[in-house]
């Protein structure tokens, strides 16, 4: 859902008067070319980033981010949104798939399919320092429910349940 976080990105820069930027993290594969091409389009270019990042400048990246837009059609756990509350950064995903669940009450939900909501949350979050700090600590809270340790305690009690170990 790359082109409509852009889109959603270009929506946000023209209602807002504060000086967003938008960084696009993960490989540069020639054969989805549409979220640069929009970018061009939509003439914020110059405000978008691409990078491949990994390890600690991931880490660096979440952090100095003022949000996390995770506008995902699909998604089989939502690991992204994860790091980001991990790292204290605020968190915007789609209401679909595994993400309600994964983010808990630690996140700002929108319809992935609307650019103007997620326009609207990019821009709400960005100008309101209390809602910031709000989803930033509730996401930390969010984030240590998902340790190891838990999962393991998790996997246990399920077969317990099931009668497979005793």
């Amino acid at each position: 859902n790359c082109v409509r976080l852009v889109e959603a990105f270009a929506l946000a820069c023209k209602r807002s008067s504060l000086p967003l930027r938008l960084t696009m993290v993960g490989p540069n594969d020639p054969r989805y070319p549409e979220a640069r091409t929009k970018a061009e389009e939509l003439g914020i270019a110059d405000k978008v980033r691409w990078q491949y990042l990994s390890g600690a400048e991931l880490v660096d990246a979440y952090r100095d981010a003022d949000v996390f837009v995770f506008p995902s059609l699909y998604e089989g756990f939502g690991l992204p949104v994860l790091e980001a509350m991990a790292c204290g950064t605020p968190v915007i995903c789609s209401d679909r798939a595994s993400l309600p669940e994964v983010a808990g009450q630690a996140a700002m939900f929108v319809d992935p399919d609307d650019s103007g909501a997620i326009a609207e949350a990019i821009c709400r979050v960005a100008a309101e320092e209390e809602l910031a700090k709000d989803l930033s600590e509730k996401g930390l809270a969010q984030a240590r429910k998902f340790t190891w340790e838990a999962t393991a305690a998790g996997v246990l009690d399920l077969y317990r349940e099931l009668g497979a170990v005793r």
